[in-house]
């Protein structure tokens, strides 16, 4: 049963995302759904199409339907479709007109055939094809063969709530239309057996307001129509009145009761959204697996008040053992043990309220993500009243669909850092060798060819060059050393075992140390020293601090001009809690964007203050240095803008501020 297409189009819907070319109509019935549903996946794989499954919901399904459709919703989702629920009394005109807003290709839809007493109902597809939408019409067979209309429906017994509502606003009403009789019109007397039938309707649904409407009918017309106390009429006005009183009373009571459901429908559903927004947020903010898996067993513990277990084997020889257990004192038994066995085999569901081994006391249900088993949750289901409602079912299948989601991310996320780390270490290793191969490289090979001089040419050379290559020697030695330090500085930096060893030193010694351990490399430039005087003493490792000053003192030198100059400056700020040295060169500068990224590891750029030589370690070791005591670097561009000003801060040490205060 086809409609031809008119037109072959991509419309965009409201949040702007494509819109799917196959839609499939669900009509809330679990087989028929389920084989429908693979049906469009199949069509939707042969095509290459995006489809989309869509229910209307008119608030009649009760909770078994509202189960069923859960579970397709969720086969919807397995097999890659999208969702959409539409609210709307009419299925065949919302389903027309939401095609024809999403300009869909082809409309999917079950052979329906009316059952029961609506046997006048024409099917889905053809009240389809009266509205001619331009989409193609595709109607798939029934998975099994419906039986036809039921004369006998097993109901549940009035409960005791229904009786009391029913009884107690019939006893009122016609307490009332007897007080009033004799000064209200038979019509109106009418309209309080009415109210009876809409307080039935709002406080015990509709089964107990049909039942109202009945007795109501009964008592109208026993007691307050003539003749008196009898079911008889004799007059034309009054048996028009009680008939028009009891379709009235239907209508109403039936509109009411379907009001109510609707709304107890709506509270459950809010309840639930908001119990699994919950449920979300708590997953969402769980860093690893321990806590996601504490999370998930909490919550169904809580909110289904049974014991609950969490079992993997967690990549130990021990093989399935319980993790987490709430509360803490829940104990499996050696068939319960065989049965969370057999579900982690066969990633299957078992124990009670399953297709086996339904005698135990407990559920197991896996949790299988991406063909992976990520864990086993238990619920000893046996020690509740009542079992589980489909309410509940459903918020199971969901809690633990959620939690074997989040179980999954945190496996990634973690796989994801191992992938980094390693990925870290490579680059690590990459740039250390480059390290080895440039930087160590350069210095030895003027190292060996001073001294090779030196032993070959001795006799021809004079006390001047011998000084010359001597100097040679020691200048490039103490710049490889200088490497060396940085390479081992770093790798203790990167492994954590950096330890800070304090002790009181003066700023003033710090800096003059550095530029000592500097030498004949400042030759070519004037250093200026401001402020050092009045300073309080630090409290720092003097080592590394006086190695961070090294660093950030060479770079400035290797990249100021020919006799330029290099100042170095300290003070105190104004709450006098931090040590602020300024290192300003006259070299090219560095670009604003790239002023961060100068701390970076082996950042070695061919600009700037970027390096023209140097493994591109020294402003990165002086960042981990200065963090290690609670300091800070960044880099500024120099006054005027012209070269680069290096700011390190240090906190001074409170005995230090206390002392001087007084």
């Amino acid at each position: 049963m086809h409609q031809p297409i008119l037109q072959d189009e991509t419309r965009l819907d409201p949040v702007g995302l494509r819109s799917p070319q196959l839609l499939v109509a669900l009509g809330g019935r679990g087989e028929e759904d389920t084989a429908l549903v693979r049906a469009a996946h199949r069509h939707a794989q042969r095509e290459g199409v995006r489809w989309r499954a869509v229910h209307v919901d008119n608030g009649q399904a009760g909770p078994r339907q509202r189960l069923a459709l859960d579970q397709v919703l969720a086969l919807v989702s397995r097999l890659g479709g999208e969702i959409r629920i539409l609210q709307g009394a009419g299925r065949a005109r919302e389903l027309h007109d939401y095609a024809v807003e999403q300009g869909v290709v082809t409309l999917m839809v079950g052979r329906t055939r009316p059952s029961g007493w609506r046997f006048w109902r024409r099917p889905l597809a053809e009240r389809l094809l009266r509205y001619g939408g331009a989409y193609d019409l595709v109607v798939v067979a029934e998975a099994r063969q419906r039986r036809r209309f039921r004369p006998v429906r097993r109901r549940q017994p009035l409960g005791w709530r229904e009786g009391g509502v029913v009884a107690g606003s019939f006893l009122v009403a016609v307490a009332v239309a007897w007080a009033f009789e004799f000064w209200l019109e038979l019509a109106n007397l009418s309209l309080i057996f009415l109210a009876a039938v809409l307080a039935s309707a709002t406080l015990a649904g509709t089964r107990a307001a049909m039942i109202s409407a009945a007795l109501g009918f009964l008592a109208f017309n026993f007691l307050f129509t003539q003749p008196r106390f009898s079911l008889a009429m004799v007059e034309r006005e009054q048996l028009l009145t009680v008939i028009f009183f009891l379709l009235v009373a239907v209508v109403v009571g039936q509109l009411a009761g379907s009001g109510r459901h609707r709304l107890m429908a709506l509270r459950s559903s809010r309840e639930q959204s908001h119990r699994l927004l919950t449920f979300s947020r708590a997953l969402s903010v769980a860093t690893d697996r321990d806590q996601v898996r504490d999370v998930g067993v909490t919550t169904l513990e809580r909110w289904l008040g049974v014991p609950a277990v969490f079992l993997d084997d967690d990549g130990q020889e021990d093989g399935l053992a319980v993790r987490i257990a709430v509360p803490a004192n829940a104990r499996l038994g050696a068939a319960d043990e065989a049965a969370a066995a057999w579900s982690w085999q066969q990633r299957k569901p078992s124990g009670i309220g399953t297709a086996t081994q339904a005698s135990l006391r407990w559920r197991f249900i896996p949790l299988v993500e991406q063909e992976r088993m990520l864990g086993i949750v238990g619920l000893e289901l046996a020690v509740r009243e009542r079992p589980l409602g489909p309410d509940q079912e459903t918020l199971v299948t969901t809690l633990t669909r959620q939690l074997g989601m989040a179980l999954e991310r945190t496996r990634l996320v973690a796989e994801l850092g191992a992938s980094r780390l390693s990925e870290e270490n490579e680059r690590l290793r990459s740039a250390l060798l480059s390290s080895v191969s440039h930087d160590l490289r350069t210095p030895l090979a003027s190292i060996i060819g001073s001294a090779s001089s030196l032993r070959d040419l001795e006799p021809q050379l004079s006390h001047a060059d011998r000084r010359e290559l001597l100097d040679g020697i020691l200048t490039e030695s103490e710049r490889l050393n200088r490497y060396i330090q940085n390479l081992l500085d770093m790798t203790r930096l990167g492994h954590g075992s950096l330890k800070l060893k304090r002790d009181w030193v003066s700023f003033d010694d710090l800096v003059t140390a550095a530029l000592k351990r500097l030498g004949a490399s400042l030759e070519a430039v004037r250093v200026e020293r401001e402020g050092a005087e009045g300073l309080p003493l630090l409290y720092v490792h003097p080592a590394l601090i006086e190695q961070a000053l090294v660093n950030v003192i060479d770079n400035a030198v290797r990249f100021s001009p020919l006799n330029g100059r290099v100042r170095i400056h300290a003070q105190l700020d104004e709450a006098r809690e931090w040590l602020v040295i300024r290192i300003t060169d006259e070299g090219p500068g560095i670009p604003p964007e790239q002023r961060k990224e100068v701390f970076d590891m082996f950042f070695t750029g061919g600009e700037g203050d970027r390096g023209r030589h140097g493994s591109g370690l020294g402003l990165a070791i002086c960042r981990g240095m200065l963090g290690a005591h609670g300091g800070s670097v960044e880099a500024l561009p120099g006054p005027d803008g012209q070269g680069t000003t290096i700011v390190m801060c240090l906190p001074v040490a409170q005995e230090e501020r206390t002392n001087d205060d007084d």
